[in-house]
Formats: structure tokens, C-alpha cells, sequence
């Protein structure tokens, strides 16, 4: 035991003071003058024994929460949440696979991830990869409520838990459950979850559902179960041949970068993708030239093919930005909320009426093939039409913008680039961003 783990055992708390003035004020009462001397004595043999007895209290109660699952508060709206395994415990913990077997489930749920044990999230404690390491198991009860597992690893487990605003301890079966109620903002709606701990099997299992009710049952009734044997084979990780690799422990490393032109300056796009630390699994998918020609601001969707809207059969989403007359809906009640840390503050909302703006951007792509997605930082990408002219491909992209955001609004071109170094022995992978500030406030 640490050093101030034993001074935390031995200092005197305050109830534990309290108790000693106590005792010594009902001798100081009964005990007459001509005794005082031996009065002396007894006090301090009384005041021993009273602190040997708190302290032998206050050992074996701090003891008992030194292993298993342990909370501890951060600020007001934190909570530390951990494991700590007893030697006790972690030799007693069998390495297997394991799922979440809810026997009890709010009525009309059926599940829609976890439905087959060889092809769902299943936890292998041993860290043998299976098809979802993270365990998802989702539940639905046919009102988009959802109840939603998540299975850890006991030994790996640590969560600081933010925005917490209420909690509390069961048991159940001798596992011991926390549930919390989350709340990001003042004022702001709630949700609820709750985690198990699992200590004979080393592992922990979390659920989200919107009614603390129900989620208590849930909780009450969660069991876990090991799949059948054919699935643990199954699911055995895929090998590859380091024969077959001409880099083969080569270090990978991954890279963020930054590219920025100016309007009506041409730039060249690649696309490339790996999914392994080795070029085998390297492949290009696109390269071309990209010119961001024009930018014109326009009245809405008026004289535009509304099907090349983002979501042009969603009535709701068309109303939420444009007229029925396809003139852009301007100005409009903004909501802002300034998230707090989730520790020490909640997030506070304020509403306010903001004008907008929607501007056409025109892009020209030529010499080769362009298979990337036009985005930009401020505002939304609502429109993309593009057609073929003198051999290259024309693109116009529609972006509505908050006029107080005018100074930010880009548009950006994500990808990815690989680059085998041999000098290092290492393959980089560049996640690039390239940005073309649009001027629009200019």
C-alpha cells in the first residue's frame, strides 16, 4: 500500500473526531475533582480504544472499495469511473468469449445488431480480433427508442464520465451497477444509462435507454453468455504472409495535412487508400485537376433543378432552407449552444434571428476522374450538378452560409495520399485537406 493511501487510512476524519470530544466530554461530566489524576489515565485509555476501533472501522471499510468498480467526482458534472482488479480476482478470471444476454427487455424490442454468433459483435477477452471489438449489441422497440449495450474489458476500462448531473449505486447478484443521468445543457433534455461489472468474468457492460424504470429491470435482469464453439472458430483472426510483402515491418504512420489554393488557381487531386501498414493494400482511386472558377450569390433555387438537392423528396428538410417559391428562407431563428466542459459547467443555449446566403461555386475537373465529396467548414453543401463541356467535367456546388460566417466559408476537398519512405522503413498516410476560401464576404 502507498504511503498516502496508509495516511488516509490513519487520519483523524471529522466524524471520527467527533466521536472522541464526544466520549471525553461524558467524562469530563462524571468524573468528580479529587479524581482528576486517574481521571487523566482513563480518558486516555478510553480515547485509545476508541480510535483503535475507528481506525480498525476505517481500514476495513477503505479496504473494501479498493478493488472493483470505483467512482470518484471531478468538479460538479464529472465522474471518474474505473477498475481495479484484486490479485485475488484477476487470477480467478477466465479468458473467453463473452456477449450480453438481457433477459428482460422493455416489451416489443427485437435486436438489430448481436443476432448471430458468428457474424455480431462478440468481446474476446484475449484480444483476438472479431468482427466488432467494441461489443455494439443494439436493441429497437419499434417507437425509435433504442436499448444499446456495450461490452468492455474489465482490466482496460476507464471512463470519465461528463455532464453527469445524477447518479446512484445498485446490486444486482452481487455486481455491482452505477446509473447516471446525462444532461448537456441547462434547461436541455436528459438521457439515461447505466454500468454493470461483471467481476468474476473481467468484464463490463454499459446500456443507454431513455427510461430509468425500464433500465433498472434491464440492468437488474443482464446476464452474460458465452457463443457456441463454431463461432469462436470462426472468428479467428485472417493471416497474412509476410512473404508475399516487400514491406513487411515497415512502421505506419498517419499524417494530417493542410493544402490551401486560391480562386481560379489549378491544383492536382489524388485519392488513395490504405487499409493495412503494407502497400499491398494500397491502391489510387481518382486523380485529376481541379479549378474553383466562379463564385456568384443566388436567390435561392430559383432556375435550378430542385432533384439535385441533397435530400430533394424530403419536404421537411426542403422548408427548413427555402420558400415554397425555392427562394432561400432568410433571415431565420438560429439556436447557438456553448457546450461547457461537461465538469465543472453544462452548456447554455441562446436563440437569435441571423440572415443567410446561398452562393453557386463552379469547378472545373479535367485530366482524369474525380471520385471525391465537395464539403465546406462553415455552412452546408444543399446542391451539386455537374455536366460535360470542352472535355471537362463542369460541377456546380450550391452552399448556404450564416452571414456571420461569411468571412469562414471554404470549400474543402478531403483525401487521402500514401507515401513509402525506404529510407525511414515507414509508410505515411496522409489525411489531406484542401481548401479554396470562396471571398464571399469580399
Amino acid at each position: 500500500m502507498k504511503a498516502e493511501e496508509l495516511k488516509k487510512l490513519y487520519e483523524l476524519t471529522p466524524e471520527m473526531h467527533e466521536s472522541v470530544a464526544h466520549a471525553l466530554q461524558k467524562l469530563d461530566d462524571k468524573s468528580p475533582e479529587r479524581y482528576r489524576k486517574r481521571k487523566s489515565i482513563k480518558r486516555f485509555a478510553v480515547v485509545f480504544a476508541i480510535v483503535v476501533l475507528l481506525t480498525v472501522f476505517s481500514t476495513v471499510a477503505y479496504a473494501t472499495n479498493l478493488f472493483g468498480l470505483l467512482t470518484e467526482p471531478v468538479g460538479k458534472y464529472g465522474i471518474d469511473m474505473r477498475i481495479v482488479e484484486g490479485e485475488t480476482t484477476a487470477s480467478t478470471v477466465s479468458k473467453r468469449y463473452v456477449k450480453p444476454n438481457p433477459t428482460y427487455l422493455p416489451k416489443g424490442c427485437r435486436q438489430l445488431m448481436g443476432n448471430d454468433d458468428n457474424e455480431n459483435p462478440i468481446l474476446n477477452t484475449e484480444g483476438v480480433t472479431s468482427y466488432n471489438p467494441n461489443g455494439n449489441y443494439q436493441y429497437t422497440d419499434g417507437n425509435e427508442t433504442w436499448v444499446h449495450f456495450h461490452v468492455y474489458q474489465a482490466e482496460s476500462y476507464s471512463e470519465e464520465a461528463r455532464y453527469i448531473v445524477d447518479s446512484f449505486e445498485k446490486e444486482y447478484g452481487g455486481y455491482k451497477t452505477i446509473f447516471l443521468t446525462r444532461q448537456f445543457e441547462d434547461n436541455g433534455n436528459q438521457d439515461h444509462y447505466a454500468v454493470k461489472y461483471f467481476e468474476d468474468w473481467g468484464i463490463v457492460v454499459d446500456c443507454y435507454y431513455d427510461n430509468v424504470p425500464e433500465l433498472m429491470k434491464i440492468m437488474e435482469g443482464l446476464e452474460l453468455q458465452e457463443p457456441e464453439k463454431e463461432a469462436k472458430e470462426h472468428m479467428e483472426p485472417e493471416t497474412v504472409d509476410e512473404g508475399d510483402d516487400p514491406y513487411a515491418g515497415y512502421a505506419f504512420l498517419m499524417k494530417d495535412e493542410t493544402r490551401k489554393y486560391q480562386l481560379g488557381e489549378t491544383f492536382t487531386w489524388t485519392e488513395q487508400m490504405v487499409d493495412a501498414p503494407s502497400p499491398l493494400y494500397c491502391y489510387k482511386e481518382g486523380e485529376c485537376e481541379i479549378t474553383v472558377k466562379a463564385v456568384k450569390e443566388n436567390d435561392g433555387i430559383k432556375g435550378l433543378d430542385k432533384n439535385n438537392l441533397l435530400f430533394p423528396d424530403n419536404e421537411e428538410w426542403c422548408a427548413r432552407w427555402f420558400n415554397s417559391d425555392g427562394s432561400l428562407k432568410t433571415p431565420y431563428i438560429r439556436t447557438d449552444i456553448d457546450y461547457g466542459d461537461g465538469v465543472n459547467a453544462l452548456g447554455h443555449s441562446e436563440s437569435k434571428e441571423v440572415n443567410r446566403h446561398f452562393y453557386l461555386v463552379s469547378v472545373e475537373i479535367k485530366s482524369g476522374s474525380f471520385t471525391g465529396q465537395f464539403m465546406t467548414h462553415s455552412g452546408s453543401v444543399l446542391y451539386q450538378e455537374n455536366h460535360s463541356e470542352n472535355g471537362a467535367e463542369i460541377y456546380t456546388i450550391g452552399i448556404v452560409a450564416d452571414e456571420d460566417e461569411l468571412n469562414d466559408v471554404v470549400l474543402s476537398i478531403a483525401s487521402f495520399e500514401t507515401v513509402i519512405d525506404d529510407k525511414t522503413q515507414s509508410v505515411v498516410r496522409k489525411s489531406i485537406d484542401t481548401i479554396i476560401p470562396l471571398q464571399v464576404n469580399q
